[in-house]
């Protein structure tokens, strides 16, 4: 039925566009006249407002009126007319709104206009320029003011029956409560039908918004009211017009938003944005929301450079000059070329010492430059197995052994079959694939789970523990021949300890919550290296500029400043490469990424670069003994050099690494003193010595 009246519309019309029903309408130049002088008419007594209202009144009866709105609700109609046999027959399409342009109503099957003003009622449709014809005749609106509405256009299957069922609103997972729904068909049909009609609506009000050409910025991927709302302020108001509005913080930072808010910056629409968290409670939802208050302009007043204040709490932060900063569109473009969406700062040195580090580093995928604009070869993968809709092929501990399969350190084995631990974001860390273990823990709801203890990472035999297994068969199915994976946390937050977490991962199942980066065509020793800068203070700081939520996603990842591999001298792989590998490699399940090393660089090297952990010819390397003092020597030593290796001044250092509060409370709770800053500042004294002579000298 769908491709008939897609078919039918293509025949009728020469374009498909919003603008035929925009503010050009031609009930502007019959209307607006008499609108513009009502809204001037006195309202001094009853009796004027009487008068005024049955005025208003015959004017939106009048045929010139009336033919307009119904054409627009033809139009808006198309989009929510229910697409089966026993309606085709009677949808509009573009002859249909065109006919009532041209005669009004009279025209039309008493069943498509019946149905027309039956959706249109339903769905409350509103027409600004109809409502507004004068405003609109002169260009749109001087000034909008708004808080719109924060809510997901999609249904939220959890939300609609938190009050109505909530055992499907409880249930485990996403396949569970979809097998309850559909069970409500027997033991519920009215409860299922409510549910089936307001499915419906939120698809056809999503279908409208992403298609329509309405919403030609927002209207993409999981719409938000706050998101269309914010695009038609901008569109609402006329050249010399303001709109200023409070949305999440979102409308600037994130993914879907960015082609928005990157029109907003080439355009120079924007005036400012200040980002406000909610600690004082300005609205009582959760304190950790952020919110701001974007303020845009029409052509004839935007300047192109627009200011910003950042981590605001208070309305005194809004009038501290230290918190502001401005950018342009260049530094936009600068900081984030793919998709121009704006960088979180706390403060104006933030901002100058990251657009100094991104003047100098490019960003790990340039997508303006092509094949040129990617010099690792990187590409991203969302873990191997989804939490919720792979869940049929995941067992636990239990459901294993009753199955009478043999745990052997973190797999099971019954015969010839094996089934593969899987990995979760918060089982690693930074170059610790023993991080977080499901030994001991009781309930899957548990939201932190155990650290081992230094003695257990000691043990190099010593192996995490997942909550659910996998098949090895399914894991091979999903990969090419990897014997280790890169993943990092997709979930984090820029007030965490750290933010930006990559690690080295086994042989295993991967969860969709661990992303995978997939570097080719460079050697594993310089993979290693990039691993190494993932990790490094310097590149967290940059990380907690993109951070507008709690996702670390592919687009923002792409945008951070990595050094190219063409950085890596011998002298520098010499330095690096064999502290990321001693860091790394502390049990036996990775012997794989060991094994990798040693065949490329050879047992000559491994052994110069581990003279206390050689390897004979054919040998197996041995896991290095984790050593908590050693480890954190190692790591300063790595955070010092890319202090450098970003040109970062020892001042800017000494003042980033006092953005890591967590760090240092943590230092000064166990050695009195910060002593993550003090070593890596004076190994960053020593760096900056001959060593850092001869790097720059090599590069």
């Amino acid at each position: 039925v769908a491709n008939r009246l897609k078919k039918a519309n293509r025949e009728q019309r020469q374009t498909r566009t919003f603008e035929e029903f925009s503010a050009r309408s031609r009930v502007l130049e019959a209307c607006a006249g008499r609108f513009a002088a009502l809204a001037e008419a006195s309202e001094d007594d009853p009796d004027s407002v009487e008068a005024k209202k049955t005025e208003y009144e015959r004017l939106i009866a009048s045929s010139e009126y009336a033919k307009e709105r119904l054409a627009a609700d033809s139009w808006c109609a198309a989009f929510f007319w229910p697409l089966d046999a026993e309606y085709a027959r009677t949808a509009p399409t573009t002859a249909t709104v065109r006919m009532v342009q041209a005669s009004g109503g009279g025209m039309l099957v008493e069943d498509t206009l019946g149905e027309v003003r039956r959706i249109a009622n339903e769905h409350r449709f509103f027409h600004w320029h109809l409502e507004f014809p004068e405003v609109f005749a002169d260009g749109g609106f001087d000034c909008v003011l708004g808080n719109p509405p924060w809510e997901r256009i999609k249904i939220q299957e959890k939300e609609f029956f938190a009050s109505r069922d909530p055992a499907v609103a409880g249930a485990r997972n996403a396949t569970e409560r979809n097998r309850m729904i559909t069970a409500l068909k027997k033991t519920n049909p009215i409860l299922y039908g409510e549910f089936l009609a307001a499915k419906r609506s939120s698809e056809c009000e999503s279908l409208f918004i992403r298609t329509s050409g309405r919403f030609p910025l927002t209207g993409t991927g999981d719409v938000n009211t706050y998101t269309v709302f914010a695009e038609f302020a901008r569109l609402a108001i006329n050249s010399r017009g303001w709109a200023g509005i409070i949305v999440p913080t979102g409308i600037a930072t994130d993914a879907t938003t960015a082609p928005f808010f990157g029109d907003l910056v080439e355009s120079g629409a924007i005036v400012s944005l200040y980002d406000i968290e909610n600690r004082q409670k300005f609205f009582p939802i959760d304190s950790r929301f952020k919110f701001c208050l974007l303020t845009m302009a029409g052509s004839e007043v935007g300047t192109g450079t627009f200011d910003l204040a950042l981590f605001l709490h208070t309305l005194d932060d809004l009038h501290d000059d230290d918190r502001h900063f401005t950018l342009t569109p260049e530094e936009i473009a600068l900081i984030n070329p793919n998709t121009k969406n704006c960088p979180i700062f706390r403060s104006k040195r933030d901002a100058e010492i990251t657009k100094a580090v991104y003047r100098r580093v490019p960003v790990l995928i340039d997508e303006t430059k092509g094949e040129a604009g990617n010099p690792w070869g990187v590409s991203f993968r969302q873990g191997l197995f989804n939490m919720t809709s792979d869940s049929h092929l995941f067992r636990t501990q239990e459901e294993m052994e009753d199955a009478g399969f043999t745990l052997e350190g973190n797999r099971f084995v019954k015969g010839e079959e094996v089934w593969l631990p899987l990995y979760e974001a918060k089982m690693f860390h930074q170059y610790d694939h023993r991080f977080g273990t499901f030994a001991g823990v009781e309930s899957r709801s548990c939201t932190s789970i155990p650290t081992p203890t230094a003695e257990e990472h000691a043990d190099t035999e010593y192996l995490a523990m997942p909550w659910y297994w996998v098949s090895e068969e399914s894991v091979r199915e999903r990969t090419k021949d990897s014997e280790w994976y890169i993943g990092f946390r997709d979930i984090t937050n820029p007030t965490n300890e750290r933010t930006g977490i990559f690690s080295v991962i086994p042989f295993s199942g991967v969860g969709h919550t661990s992303p995978l980066i997939i570097p080719s065509g460079v050697p594993n020793s310089i993979t290693n290296l990039m691993i190494c800068n993932l990790n490094s203070i310097a590149f967290d700081y940059i990380v907690r500029s993109k951070m507008g939520g709690t996702h670390l996603t592919y687009f923002i990842l792409k945008q951070l400043p990595v050094l190219p591999p063409s950085t890596y001298t011998a002298s520098l792989t010499d330095f690096i490469a064999p502290r990321v590998v001693e860091l790394t490699y502390t049990a036996w399940d990775l012997e794989a990424f060991a094994r990798d090393v040693l065949a490329e660089v050879g047992v000559a090297q491994w052994n110069v670069w581990f003279p206390q952990n050689p390897v004979g010819a054919g040998g197996t390397p041995r896991p290095f003994v984790w050593d908590e003092g050693r480890r954190f020597d190692l790591r300063c030593d790595l955070d010092a050099l890319y202090f450098h290796l970003y040109d970062i001044s020892r001042e800017d250092v000494d003042y980033i690494m006092e953005t890591f509060p967590i760090v240092k409370r943590k230092d000064e709770a166990a050695y009195g003193r910060y002593r993550t800053k003090e070593v890596i500042l004076r190994k960053y004294d020593e760096l900056a010595g001959e060593f850092v002579r001869v790097m720059r000298a090599d590069l």
